[in-house]
């Protein structure tokens, strides 16, 4: 048996940013593993500057069901004007960067992609030695400290993550969760309509699940955290597939 925290995350924007050094800043439909770490520490009030951010990022796995059937896409354009990068200068406000550089300004390109409409279903559990318990992170999720989003800021919440506590395999807690926000959100006819869709693909990180899901697929994502200081990030596996017997 395993302790599970389940919450939900729903927002009218959700953008979950994929490794992008050019002008197109792509977004994956689940969210990265680093956009959940970055979600619960807000919560818990860890700064990105906090020593101990590094240590919290190795611990606790994550799962996902996205309800996406009635999402759309697009892209939208960005224009802002920027000195040209120079590592040694550190500028405190954006007024400061503008002012003091106005004669090397120049203007930056992007774009950036968002899903819309996309509800989902966390489960996420803790390792050895995790420097927060289940039950405090749900209290955390209860009373984020820092204002949290899907993302990015312009794309806030628009549900409570409402997290509840469980304890079981990851198929029971997902089959758990389905029955506790269908019943949350029956006045709901939005909410309700999306939980009724057809969301038959999970998201896990941890291996042998096969006796409780059918394996569809296994790729790496470049999104475990191991120095906010430097912004690096490491590959790891992420497993989807079906539930076994959901068909």
């Amino acid at each position: 048996m395993t302790d599970h925290l389940i919450f939900q995350v729903y927002a009218p924007f959700t953008s979950w940013g994929e490794p992008a050094v050019g002008e197109v800043r792509h977004s994956n439909i689940i969210p990265s593993r680093s956009a959940l770490l970055g979600l619960v520490s807000a919560a818990l009030g860890i700064r990105r500057d906090d020593n101990q951010i590094d240590h919290f990022n190795q611990h606790y796995h994550f799962a996902i069901r996205p309800f996406i059937a009635n999402n759309s896409w697009f892209r939208d354009f960005h224009t802002v004007q920027a000195p040209r990068a120079n590592k040694k200068q550190v500028w405190y406000t954006r007024f400061d960067e503008i002012r003091q550089t106005s004669h090397e300004l120049e203007t930056l390109l992007s774009q950036r992609e968002y899903y819309n409409d996309v509800y989902y279903q966390i489960v996420m559990s803790e390792t050895e030695n995790a420097p927060y318990s289940l039950a405090q992170i749900q209290l955390a999720l209860l009373n984020p400290i820092f204002p949290l989003y899907a993302g990015r800021k312009n794309s806030p919440l628009s549900l409570p993550l409402s997290p509840i506590l469980y304890q079981g395999t990851l198929s029971e807690a997902f089959i758990f969760a389905d029955k506790h926000y269908q019943e949350c959100h029956r006045q709901n006819p939005v909410i309700i309509k999306l939980l009724k869709s057809t969301a038959d693909e999970y998201y896990w990180e941890q291996a042998n699940q096969e006796d409780h899901f059918d394996l569809i697929k296994i790729q790496l994502r470049q999104d475990q955290p191991i120095s906010r200081e430097r912004w690096q990030f490491s590959c790891r596996q992420q497993f989807s597939g079906n539930l076994k017997g959901s068909e």
